[in-house]
């Protein structure tokens, strides 16, 4: 049976609230972090940029306290969905494990440890360790709003925000980044052997084309339509040495909601 237009909006009408704990929040993530290959979904992501954002909120135990319905306002979430929400929880905290350091001095572990809930809330717990690395801020931390990148479908386009956002020099108002080949699978968390032709094999090549048809050019694409998002890319160029490529130049600005630059 079908709901009437009154009775979705009496419902939906319960999970709001006028001032929520997410308008506006800045998350600040270590470019270490920012710049690290996870394994996050693009749902999972939003969910962690969430948890980060009420960071300083934390209590001695280092839990954050998230109310479940700003969670489904700002991420326009089903309401009722509360078995899709607890399962992008759990996968968030399997999926946070981070490795500092190198293979003879390192410290290894998760970075979100518990993950609960009661009616209201969902309370997150951050390991101690790893907290000044999302707790510092500093011109080495990227810094960006949860409503920058809210609306992104495609986790690429979330991948090239970041790592933009990470390099950013606020000297200069139009930003200038080179990518390079070997760069690419880090930045945009491809799989082993994707977008190659004959991976493994001694005639192994990456190919471009693909790689800018599936996955560079609609990650840009996005990032210049959405009006939401605060990046606006200026050009994205081949950078060559004869006809081998080496990788991408990228120019990219800030603007604010009426598109001049910040």
């Amino acid at each position: 049976m079908h709901e009437t237009n009154g009775e979705l909006m009496e419902r939906n009408d319960k999970y709001k609230l006028s001032d929520n704990m997410f308008n506006d929040a800045l998350v600040v993530v270590s470019n270490l972090i920012a710049r690290a290959t996870t394994k996050w979904t693009l749902e999972e992501t939003k969910l962690f940029l969430c948890s980060v954002s009420q960071i300083k909120t934390r209590d001695k135990d280092n839990w954050v306290m998230m109310s479940k319905r700003d969670i489904i306002e700002k991420l326009d979430i089903n309401p009722d969905n509360g078995t899709w929400l607890r399962q992008t929880f759990k996968k968030m905290m399997q999926k946070s494990y981070i490795e500092l350091g190198n293979d003879e001095e390192w410290d290894d572990g998760f970075l979100i440890t518990r993950v609960r809930s009661d009616k209201k809330n969902i309370y997150v717990k951050f390991e101690e360790t790893y907290l000044p690395l999302l707790d510092q801020l500093s011109s080495h931390f990227t810094e960006f709003y949860i409503d920058y990148v809210k609306d992104f479908t495609r986790l690429s386009s979330y991948n090239l925000y970041v790592y933009l956002c990470s390099w950013q020099d606020s000297n200069y108002q139009v930003q200038n980044k080179k990518i390079a080949k070997k760069d690419l699978p880090q930045i945009f968390n491809l799989k082993e052997g994707e977008y190659w032709r004959n991976y493994g094999k001694e005639n192994a090549k990456f190919h471009f084309a693909d790689f800018e048809k599936y996955c560079l050019n609609p990650a840009i694409e996005e990032i210049n339509k959405l009006k939401s998002c605060d990046m606006h890319i200026l050009s994205c160029d081949k950078v060559k040495n004869g006809k081998f490529v080496l990788g991408y130049d990228i120019h990219y600005a800030f603007v604010d909601e009426e598109g001049f630059y910040k």
